[in-house]
């Protein structure tokens, strides 16, 4: 009876949705990668489906896999940084669209990536701390923390501080600057509660992975004894 005299409302494009978080039209302008063959590794999407060739190897690696440029044990990414779901994003990180939030945690939910095994704690990237104070909110603890909910972990939103300042990633076309640029920017406040752990790193975007990759590089050397990589989309 509630549901006819306040029924659900997409929050995108303000239809009825039936229950559902967002309608189906909206739900169909996201592109999902999980039916993507994908590098075992990094989970980089190559160019075809799981469906297109039978005799695709599950554990292909991509080129920079192959030279073991990456710490961590594995990435993963839910949809592509495209289209519907990165303007969702763009409100709910740029604009202060905070109900935006329940949308994409609940995409991410939705789709959680089993495959990446047993994890014992969930820790965000962080944001650097003049960036917050003009934010005022990370928008990445906040997807996190409903993915710890969900998985039943803890959560660990302050161990790890990002302490320089950095260019965005996407304007750094070189490898080694995009290594350089983030060396040294991130910090354990306790290194104990990552000790032996096996950690879910999260962030919203895998862009170039330099900064992921420096996260997992500071918690493999705090003793994580693994370290798996979440994020919401994948922009390469």
């Amino acid at each position: 009876m509630l549901n006819l005299i306040f029924p659900s409302i997409c929050p995108i494009c303000e239809s009825v949705t039936n229950d559902k978080l967002v309608c189906d039209d909206c739900l169909d302008g996201v592109r999902f990668i999980k039916d993507r063959a994908l590098c075992s590794k990094c989970g980089l999407p190559f160019g075809y489906t799981k469906y297109d060739n039978d005799n695709i190897d599950s554990e292909y690696l991509c080129g920079k896999c192959l030279r073991g440029e990456y710490y961590f044990e594995r990435a993963r990414s839910i949809a592509f940084y495209d289209g519907l779901l990165r303007e969702i994003l763009h409100k709910f990180k740029y604009q202060g669209k905070l109900h935006l939030g329940r949308v994409l945690s609940g995409i991410l939910i939705q789709n959680y990536p089993y495959e990446l095994g047993p994890i014992d704690i969930v820790v965000p990237v962080p944001l650097y701390i003049g960036k917050l104070r003009t934010r005022e909110y990370n928008q990445t603890i906040i997807l996190a923390r409903e993915l710890a909910n969900y998985i039943k972990v803890p959560f660990e939103p302050l161990i790890l501080k990002k302490v320089k300042e950095t260019r965005p990633q996407f304007e750094i076309t070189n490898e080694k600057d995009r290594k350089k640029n983030v060396r040294g920017a991130f910090i354990l406040e306790n290194i104990r509660r990552v000790r032996e752990k096996s950690v879910l790193l999260f962030d919203d975007v895998f862009t170039t992975g330099s900064t992921i990759n420096e996260c997992t590089r500071i918690l493999g050397r705090a003793g994580a004894s693994n370290v798996h990589v979440l994020t919401l989309m994948r922009a390469a």
